[in-house]
């Protein structure tokens, strides 16, 4: 009957000790989940040409925490015919609004006209938070250029 009851103590320790950490682990969680959320850029995958593929206006989402400043950059590469055409631009000290906003951004073709079709395109995007804490992210996809 002793060995029992031993066990049973050892047991009991056993689960105590769980709980201990768990519980203060939960409420680490809890704290983390009310922080700022990761900032996120994402590309439409349609993208406009502009005056005769002078230019393909590229637009990003993106989600930031309210009060933020960001800065998105994009870039587009396409194969027309033997040759590689691309460009990029960039909008720069726009304020994030805490939910997903569209930014449209154009972007003009070098050394050809962007043609109708399957591209390339990047996003970047940089936020800046009130006390100048930095942080980036970035996609890449296939996008369609179509007439506007």
């Amino acid at each position: 009957m002793n060995v029992t009851r031993s066990k049973l103590g050892v047991a009991a320790l056993a689960i105590g000790g769980v709980l201990a950490f768990a519980v203060p682990a939960g409420a680490a969680v809890n704290l983390q989940s009310e922080s700022p959320g990761a900032p996120t850029v994402k590309i439409v995958k349609q993208a406009k040409l502009k005056a005769n593929g002078a230019a393909t206006i590229v637009t990003l989402t993106v989600t930031c925490p309210a009060g933020w400043t960001f800065s998105a950059n994009a870039s587009v590469t396409q194969t027309v015919g033997s040759i590689t055409t691309g460009g990029s631009n960039h909008t720069a000290d726009t304020t994030c609004t805490g939910v997903a906003q569209k930014v449209k951004i154009p972007v003009t073709a070098s050394p050809a006209p962007f043609q109708l079709g399957v591209a390339y395109a990047l996003g970047e995007l940089s936020v800046r938070s009130p006390n100048y804490y930095y942080a980036y992210a970035n996609t890449g996809r296939e996008i369609v250029n179509v007439e506007s």
